[in-house]
């Protein structure tokens, strides 16, 4: 994710004002966002897309003392380079709304726009293009990390409703609990060992078999999903195999404790 300002120069035209985080823009995709900009009607979300990449432009006007028409023309640009749905869609477009709102109610904030005329002030007013300049920087660098937490979370969310949407789940649980209801019944009804009770092994083997199922299932919708492994703190596959059979045996022990528990 990128997070662009840009603002209409009078002399120039459109320029980027300042992007976070630091990176080499698109070509093609700045000409599109200053095309955006050379035709505004009207404080408007206008959505870009470039094949994998999608632009979600805000354009809006501070009042100003120095531009022409009394107005600083500017414009929030937030590049994703995934697809993204329609709620996250609404959440990037409400954050840069209030952005936009917290610069419109700062009287003094269109003076940092002019930081490349700083040349052009006296020592007041360089003073205060200096200190805007440096705090519309400030603020858009917390538009992205807001940006970046929000759009997080509602991915998460929307990728955990789909996990816990999914039908199988739920009937494998199901399956689990029955299974294990059965166990539990041959413990106290049985009179013989338990270890050679034909209903207790069957039901520890369909465990392990939906136990298997399950985790299939999980990296398949994992993959589908595109859950990122973020600083590494998933699982490997060898990790998760070698973890899965380390509880499957631990459950099949503590079964086996239990049955042992009850025979005694």
């Amino acid at each position: 994710m990128i997070v662009i300002l840009s603002y209409f120069h009078t002399k120039i035209g459109p320029l980027i004002f300042y992007s976070f985080p630091k990176t080499q823009l698109d070509r093609e995709i700045l000409e599109r966002i200053f095309d955006v900009m050379d035709q505004p009607n009207k404080e408007d979300i206008l959505m870009l897309s470039f094949e994998n990449v999608k632009v979600l432009n805000y354009y809006f006007q501070i009042p100003s003392d120095w531009a022409r028409g009394k107005k600083e023309m500017v414009m929030a640009s937030v590049i994703i380079n995934q697809q993204i749905s329609p709620e996250i869609e609404e959440t990037i477009s409400i954050l840069c709304k209030k952005f936009a709102e917290k610069l419109q109610s700062n009287e003094e904030i269109f003076t940092g726009f002019h930081i490349k005329d700083l040349d052009n002030y006296d020592e007041i007013d360089k003073q205060s293009i200096i200190k805007n300049d440096s705090l519309i920087k400030d603020w858009v660098q917390d538009l992205y990390w807001e940006l970046l937490e929000d759009t997080r979370k509602k991915s998460e969310e929307e990728k955990i409703t789909l996990l816990l949407n999914d039908r199988y789940i739920f009937e494998s649980l199901e399956e689990m609990s029955k299974e294990l209801k059965t166990i539990s019944r041959e413990i106290n009804l049985s009179k013989h060992s338990l270890k050679t009770n034909s209903n207790i092994n069957n039901s520890i083997s369909k465990l392990n078999k939906i136990i298997d199922d399950l985790y299939e299932g999980y990296i398949e919708k994992m993959s589908v999903l595109d859950i990122e492994d973020e600083n590494g703190l998933l699982a490997t596959e060898e990790e998760l195999d070698a973890d899965i059979q380390k509880n499957k045996k631990e459950l099949i022990r503590v079964l086996e404790e239990e049955v042992t528990r009850n025979k005694e």
